[in-house]
C-alpha cells in the first residue's frame, strides 16, 4: 500500500492485499501473476502428498545458481531447497511462468511513459480507502468494540 501511495505500481501475487488494492485502483493499474488465492491451499496439498514438478525454467536459474553465476551458490541453498526439497510453500514454481509472462507485460507497458506516468497518478488517487483514519475507526467498531472520544 505504501509503495502504492508513493506513486509506486504493483507486480504481485493475487493474495491479501494485492486483491484490495487492485478493487480500490483497477486491474488496469496493477499487475498480478501467478495461483488465485482460493487454488493455494489445493497446490500445497498437491505438493506435499501428491507429485510436484518444478518448472523447467526455473531448473534452469537453480542450476545457473549452484553453478556459481551469481556467485557463492551456498547462500542459496535454503531457498533452492525450499522449493526442491520441502513442498515449495510458497508456490514459486507454480508462479514462475506467471511471473515472467507478467514482468514482460510491465516491460512493455513502461515504454509507453505517458500512459504509465497516468497509471501512477491514477492510483495514486484511488488509494483513500486505504487511510488510516478509516482503518483505526473500522478496528475501534469492529475489534475492540470502542467508540470515539469527543475532542
Amino acid at each position: 500500500m505504501k509503495f502504492v501511495l508513493n506513486g509506486g505500481l504493483i507486480i504481485g501475487t493475487c493474495d491479501g492485499a494485492n486483491i484490495e488494492i487492485t478493487r480500490e485502483i483497477g486491474q488496469e493499474n496493477i499487475f498480478l501473476f501467478g495461483t488465485l488465492s482460493e487454488d493455494v491451499e489445493d497446490l500445497r496439498h498437491a505438493h506435499t502428498y501428491g507429485t510436484h514438478a518444478i518448472d523447467a525454467g526455473l531448473n534452469e536459474v537453480f542450476e545457473a545458481i549452484q553453478s556459481g553465476t551469481f556467485g557463492d551458490s551456498n547462500d542459496f541453498n535454503a531457498l533452492i531447497s525450499a522449493v526442491r526439497d520441502h513442498g515449495d510453500y510458497y508456490l514459486v514454481s507454480d508462479d514462475f511462468q506467471s511471473y515472467l509472462d507478467t514482468q514482460r507485460m510491465v516491460d512493455d507497458e513502461y515504454r509507453n511513459q505517458d500512459e504509465w506516468v497516468s497509471k501512477c497518478i491514477r492510483s495514486v488517487a484511488r488509494m483513500g480507502f486505504f487511510s488510516s483514519d478509516r482503518c483505526i475507526n473500522e478496528y475501534a467498531e469492529g475489534i475492540w468494540n470502542i467508540e470515539p472520544l469527543a475532542v
